[in-house]
């Protein structure tokens, strides 16, 4: 970027900005290093297991067709599998924590159309970092730290920046109606997007206008013509819909209170849809702008999931989950770049970067535990299938934890234990827990009183021996609100149908350098 920089910024200017933006990259793919693991982090990393194997036995014509099938009935996620096929071919194996850094590389080819947005509407490159500092915020970026999610999520983010981009500043370009034709194939929210961009073509009389429009109806056909999924929206948009919409859009605001996030969201949401709303209908004629556009498509994103996923649970809870939290922080570049453009208010250098600043450090803050407690989650999962070849975090069917002793994946010995502690020894003093619930397999469990880690840097699991008939099954489970004078809790899938089940409950300490050791915490009888 450094040749594009204006010809008038002195060479020391230019150096200086340079070394903000690199500084902010570091320090995302620093911590990035940092907590990743060589793991599948949700169960959606396994399909790329799955894929991989598929690829490995069956040929062209079958690979495409694959690479082409719905993920969780409803999602094409081509580009994903292209990435991941690309990258085993290259280096011969599956490796998930290189996978997600190369994959957050994608992040940087985003600044890309933001600093040339800058150009073209004659504002300061200093902007480019205010502009990095809301993308690069650790709140935001949670998501980040799953194979699926920065190839899914931000990959979405990534052609709609650039496609947005290319339809107001490079209009005519055949790049631009590539990338929104395969914009579907990156994520589902693509299909939203393609009567967008037909009007926005239409609306400039684009000599592309037509051949888009026809190749857009062949893509939705396409991209339905096997679907056989059912809906699983709640009927009619209602109040449920509406109020989750906004918690959706809200998601770039900071969690001050746990108690009253989703309130928060929502309020934060209303904000940004009032604006917006004021930006493009405010004078009766519709004005669309590059950042308009990208809002609108945040907004076309959250009505379909509000809409898809309403009967899968809670809602709210649905819309405040990190995966979406990079969507959220898309409505603030929105709304900084749409302050850029304004001709009637000057946003003044200096205000830009104070508060994109300071927002990126709050996020910090506010970033710490949830990626503590993520990479804990995904701790107690490697440990659990590399010693007991089983899952706790959801249902986990033998023949995909039997994908990890392929040869296109290898555990690095270096995010792994020796060996653990054999959890047999019990004593007569027992720490029950305060509340436990067993319901459908699924174990939840809160302590009081469990003692405090000696070392800030130990992570802590609870590991549950379940005594069968035949055999002696564990698993590993995350103990969540590991800090002190905090109730703990623990939560793990141990599956079965049996209505009663006989467990005994171990404290396992994980220190710094690998060290292990465990505590008896207690028997229980569990009543499914």
């Amino acid at each position: 970027m450094l040749p594009t920089l204006p010809s008038t910024m002195p060479s020391k200017e230019k150096l200086a900005w340079l070394l903000a933006l690199g500084a902010i990259l570091f320090f995302h793919f620093y911590r990035l290093h940092l907590y990743t693991l060589n793991f599948p982090n949700w169960g959606d990393d396994y399909a790329f297991l799955e894929l991989i194997d598929y690829v490995k036995n069956h040929n062209l014509t079958e690979n495409i067709s694959y690479i082409f099938h719905f993920h969780n009935q409803i999602h094409r996620i081509a580009y994903a599998r292209l990435w991941v096929v690309i990258q085993y071919a290259i280096g011969g194996e599956l490796n998930f924590k290189t996978a997600i850094f190369l994959a957050n590389l994608q992040l940087i080819l985003l600044l890309i159309p933001f600093h040339l947005f800058l150009q073209k509407i004659k504002r300061s490159p200093w902007h480019l970092i205010g502009i990095a500092c809301l993308l690069f915020s650790p709140l935001g970026n949670l998501d980040n730290y799953n194979l699926i999610g920065v190839l899914q999520h931000t990959g979405s983010i990534l052609f709609l920046v650039w496609i947005s981009y290319g339809l107001f500043y490079a209009e005519n370009s055949f790049w631009v109606l590539f990338l929104a034709l395969c914009y579907p194939f990156v994520s589902t929210e693509g299909l939203a997007f393609l009567p967008m961009v037909t009007y926005v073509w239409w609306t400039k009389n684009s000599k592309l206008k037509i051949v888009f429009s026809l190749l857009a109806i062949t893509v939705i056909v396409f991209y339905f013509h096997d679907y056989v999924g059912t809906s699983s929206s709640k009927g009619s948009f209602s109040w449920l819909h509406l109020k989750g919409l906004l918690i959706f859009l809200g998601n770039w605001a900071l969690p001050i209170s746990d108690s009253f996030r989703a309130w928060i969201n929502l309020l934060a949401g209303t904000l940004v849809l009032l604006y917006f709303t004021w930006k493009i209908i405010g004078s009766i004629s519709i004005k669309l702008s590059f950042p308009a556009l990208l809002f609108l498509q945040v907004l076309a994103t959250g009505v379909l999931i509000c809409l898809g996923r309403a009967s899968m649970g809670d809602l709210e809870l649905i819309t405040l989950s990190d995966r979406f939290l990079l969507y959220g922080h898309i409505t603030l570049l929105a709304v900084y770049g749409n302050l850029l453009i304004n001709k009637n208010f000057t946003f003044r250098l200096a205000w830009g970067l104070l508060l994109s600043g300071a927002w990126m450090l709050a996020s910090f803050f506010m970033a710490r535990r949830p990626l503590q407690e993520i990479t804990l989650r995904w701790k107690s999962d490697l440990l659990g299938a590399y010693f007991f070849q089983n899952a706790s975090s959801y249902n986990c069917p033998e023949e995909t934890i039997q994908l990890l002793t392929k040869s296109y994946f290898s555990f690095n010995p270096l995010e792994i234990p020796k060996k653990l502690p054999a959890f047999q020894e019990k004593n007569n003093i027992q720490i029950l827990p305060f509340r436990q619930e067993f319901k459908d397999g699924q174990l939840a469990l809160s302590w009081k009183n469990l003692p405090e880690k000696k070392s800030q840097t130990d992570q802590r699991f609870i590991v549950i021996k379940e005594l069968q008939a035949h055999k002696t099954i564990f698993k590993i489970a995350a103990l969540a609100n590991d800090y002190p004078n905090r109730i703990k809790f623990s939560q793990a899938t141990l599956g079965g149908n049996s209505s009663s089940t006989n467990v005994e409950i171990y404290l396992l300490n994980l220190s710094k350098e690998k060290i292990t050791r465990a505590q008896y915490v207690c028997s229980l009888t569990l009543n499914n």
